[in-house]
């Protein structure tokens, strides 16, 4: 993986995470994809020490949704300080945890401004819990 540019993208609408693995891919990132919480979590427990600069996570996903990885993310030391971007059409706020969210339909313009302060060493990243609209 390379270092700073590894984004794990946690979506189990297929059709969506393949869009954004494609249009993340085209502007540089290597791109993790897993289709629900309980694959990201399970990437994350083998990719410790070299795991993704980012997470973009949906919420609503089977068997593990996005608010109960976010709460190990934060439970786990190694996990704590790896930022995340929640992407949902439900929820109002961003969820405890997260770094940043997005109400889907995406903006792409914002996305890929949001994905930048997370994963540049030159840019400053937003305060926590900044919700994007």
């Amino acid at each position: 993986m390379a270092q700073g540019k590894t984004v794990l993208l946690v979506e189990d609408d297929f059709e969506i995470r393949d869009i954004l693995q494609d249009l993340l891919e085209a502007e540089g990132y290597d791109v993790v994809p897993a289709g629900n919480g309980r694959q990201a979590l399970q990437f994350l427990a083998e990719n410790r020490s070299s795991g993704p600069r980012l997470v973009i996570l949906d919420l609503m996903m089977p068997f593990i949704d996005g608010r109960q990885v976010l709460e190990v993310m934060q439970r786990d030391h190694a996990l704590a300080d790896i930022p995340v971007i929640v992407i949902s059409a439900i929820a109002r706020e961003t969820p405890a945890g997260a770094a940043a969210f997005l109400r889907k339909p995406l903006s792409l313009d914002k996305l890929f401004e949001t994905v930048r302060m997370y994963t540049d060493d030159n840019d400053t990243p937003a305060p926590p819990h900044e919700t994007v609209h």
